[in-house]
């Protein structure tokens, strides 16, 4: 049976959607992505069609289907996965009203600062685990009750697009405990709907989804639409739970030993805790992936899109082609040293370390000498300088990690895995190229399936280890850079 079967992971992403079937040594055997489009305007705009969302899901997991049945291997479960922080109105006929927000539509930025302002938002980031910023499902009620107050009049229900999805497969309004754990208004310790949250935001418990554990499935049997997946008998699809918590699973990082830097379009660091954990100072996230395991961390709007926006609206000269010219700059930068060149990288305002939705990015000290390699090494290092100042809010109360594993393209670079672990005075280990994501979901369904999933091969690559002669050199470049974070008045 073990031969004939495997688990699917579908990841609801915000640049991409993703459908990964895994055979139980953990090996792939197919997927099938497809981007999303986000529509976005100078406002602070970020909103996705759920209908479109919903019909990429269905057509990805369609192709995958044709992939295995050429196989002949059966689907024994799936797990379900998504970005976090997105918020669809939806009305008594269960029909969106509104495009879906994602976590980058900054509209909600006054409405989280005055929540944030007053000791009811301290109050309720202290309960529910969730930073009090635009992202957060909260703010997002909030603006839509005061910019568009007809569409918060005829809103019955207020869901994430997993949400949509789950309802679209099954007709029933159920979310799992972390992404409610991701909305602001989701008691950490009774795992139930926070009342002063519900009351500041102006809705009810009705208005909301059933919460249910990251374990909590229906058969594929119950399914209202044909995914034309091959299910085996008795198939299990399963809730699962949000993308950043399912990918710390997937790492294996739940332990609190270890810390996890993942870069994509974004950035987060995150660790493993057995019991919640809050920081009104630093606003570091505490997410529930079940009742005695919380992901705790800080994420980032300043990853990969400085470096992209750097390269294609800087350096782009027609006819160059990215994929060849983009990692050569990236390891050319290794070979510079930038001096009293500083890149703030916060183009798309900042959510940590800074919080604030009105944040802009700069450099500071560019003479006539620079050229493009010393701006690619200076944007390098304020992202990672970035990274370091959110490490820095919650290892300060926890303690140092035993090391730090890093995820994204930008680590295949030895230089820059080099200086990372110079400035975090941490071992430094390569998590191999997975599906953090994607592997998380399956992970969970193989468990609910009573199936054994394979752990991931985590690591790829030799460790490397901090020089400690280069840790003060290093921090005293950072303190440079939050002295002009002070002096440009982003802190």
């Amino acid at each position: 049976m073990n031969k004939q079967v495997c688990i699917v992971g579908l990841d609801l992403g915000t640049t991409s959607l993703k459908a990964v079937a895994y055979a139980l040594d953990g090996g792939e055997i197919g997927s099938h992505s497809v981007l999303v489009e986000t529509s976005r305007d100078e406002h602070g705009k970020a909103v996705q069609q759920p209908e479109s969302i919903f019909q990429a899901a269905t057509d990805s997991l369609r192709q995958l289907a044709s992939s295995l049945r050429e196989q002949g291997v059966q689907v024994a479960s799936l797990g379900f996965s998504a970005a976090m922080h997105s918020l669809i109105p939806m009305d008594h006929q269960h029909q969106p009203l509104f495009p879906a927000m994602t976590w980058m539509d900054a509209r909600p930025g006054e409405e989280a600062q005055n929540l944030w302002a007053a000791d009811i938002g301290k109050d309720i980031y202290r309960r529910t685990g969730t930073p009090i910023h635009a992202m957060a499902p909260i703010a997002k009620i909030g603006w839509l009750r005061s910019h568009h107050p007809d569409i918060f009049a005829k809103a019955s229900r207020f869901v994430s697009i997993k949400e949509y999805v789950w309802h679209r497969w099954f007709g029933r309004w159920e979310v799992d405990y972390a992404m409610a754990s991701a909305t602001g208004l989701f008691d950490a310790d009774t795992l139930t709907w926070y009342p002063p949250a519900l009351e500041w935001a102006g809705i009810e418990e009705r208005n909301l989804a059933t919460p249910v554990p990251l374990s909590y499935a229906r058969l594929a049997e119950e399914l209202l639409v044909d995914l034309d997946l091959p299910f085996a008998p008795d198939a299990k699809i399963c809730i699962g739970g949000s993308d950043g918590v399912l990918a710390t699973l997937a790492a294996g990082v739940m332990d609190g030993k270890s810390m996890i830097l993942t870069l994509g379009t974004s950035l987060a660091l995150r660790m493993g805790l057995h019991r919640p954990h809050t920081d009104v100072v630093s606003r570091t996230f505490c997410y529930i992936l079940d009742e005695s395991h919380y992901v705790l961390g800080g994420p980032s709007n300043s990853g990969g899109v400085v470096l992209d926006w750097l390269y294609r609206n800087v350096f782009t000269v027609d006819g160059e082609e990215f994929d060849k010219r983009f990692p050569v700059l990236c390891e050319e930068a290794g070979d510079v040293e930038p001096g009293d060149l500083f890149c703030l990288p916060y183009l798309s305002g900042e959510r940590a370390p800074l919080w604030d939705e009105s944040a802009f990015g700069t450099f500071v000290g560019l003479k006539i000498h620079h050229r493009q390699v010393h701006l690619m090494r200076a944007a390098i290092e304020g992202m990672l300088f970035n990274a370091y100042w959110i490490a820095q809010t919650f290892t300060n109360a926890l303690g140092k990690p035993d090391k730090l594993i890093v995820s994204g393209k930008l680590f295949q670079q030895g230089w820059v895995r080099q200086w990372i672990a110079d400035l975090f005075q941490l071992a430094v280990e390569t998590q191999a190229e997975i599906d953090g994501a994607t592997y998380g979901a399956a992970l969970v369904a193989a468990k609910v399936a009573e199936l054994d999933l394979a752990p991931p091969a985590l690591r790829q690559g030799d460790v490397v280890q901090p020089r400690e002669e280069h840790g003060p050199l290093l921090h005293a470049r950072f303190n440079q850079y939050r002295a002009w974070c002070e002096r440009l008045g982003l802190i």
